[in-house]
């Protein structure tokens, strides 16, 4: 259930493949339970969301700062 969560986050289960380093065919085993999570699966997958979160509260801070410098009757459109 994990993955399948870390998945959906991360924008298909190609995104996740990659990142773990195999292939989308070799995910949907470990997903299926026909192969083992190993703790480095885990390891891998939780980094990788920790890093993709990291990009998108950079990003939202961007977009706040540009709010801050907007008045807000524009902001509001």
């Amino acid at each position: 259930m994990g993955l399948q969560t870390a998945y959906e986050i991360l924008g298909g289960k190609k995104a996740l493949a990659d990142a773990l380093g195999v292939c989308v065919r070799s995910l949907n085993h470990k997903l299926n339970a026909d192969r083992g999570v190993s703790n480095l699966d885990l390891f891998v997958t939780a980094r990788t969301l920790e890093t993709r979160a990291a990009k998108m509260l950079q990003h939202a801070a961007k977009l706040r700062a540009v709010l801050a410098d907007t008045p807000l009757e524009s902001a509001q459109r």
